[in-house]
């Protein structure tokens, strides 16, 4: 008699078998310490939604253009991972080690910054002359429990590994566009 127990776990368990490594680079920086990554190189080109011919205008008219808006929201990357935020948001990412509660980290990879109207691409980067965005350390709490099963066939071999991963919560507490 064959027993298979994978026709029962279908869509109930997830199976993962790979190892999760931390990154090498030090995606943020804090605001209290004295170093500050480089800023990258960007290439600073507005995209209005309504079409409007903006090729002569200079870096300083295209931010001011953005700046004059009511909202801004900004794409901004941590722990290689794209995170879409406005500001009084709540961001749940994977635990942070070298934060605590309570610290103010600035944000300075940012993707894309914009609003209703218009929108500021870097490539890769936007230069953090442009804006001002820092966030808060307000959480590190544990996920839900996450079942890993290991079964080999034929063997009579099984395990279920039980874990629940580490957050950090981060509150954007200011999202500014510089003139």
């Amino acid at each position: 008699m064959l027993r298979t127990l994978s026709s029962r776990l279908v869509g109930t368990v997830q199976r993962t078998n790979a190892a999760i490594a931390a990154p090498a680079l030090r995606l943020f920086s804090t605001t209290f310490s004295a170093s500050e990554a480089a800023p990258t190189s960007s290439s600073i080109s507005a995209t209005p939604t309504s079409p409007l011919s903006i090729g002569s205008a200079s870096d300083s008219s295209l931010v001011s253009l953005l700046r004059n808006q009511l909202r801004y929201y900004a794409v901004a990357e941590i722990k290689n991972r794209p995170y879409l935020i406005t500001k009084n948001d709540i961001i749940v990412l994977d635990r942070l080690n070298d934060v605590k509660l309570g610290d103010v980290i600035e944000l300075n990879q940012i993707k894309e910054l914009g609003s209703k109207d218009y929108a500021i691409k870097g490539k890769p980067y936007i230069s953090p002359e442009y804006y001002s965005i820092k966030a808060t350390v307000i959480e590190q709490p544990k996920g839900k429990i996450v079942e890993t099963i290991k079964k080999k066939r034929r063997k009579h071999f099984q395990r279920r590994y039980h874990i629940k991963p580490l957050h950090t919560l981060l509150r954007v507490c200011e999202l500014e566009v510089k003139a």
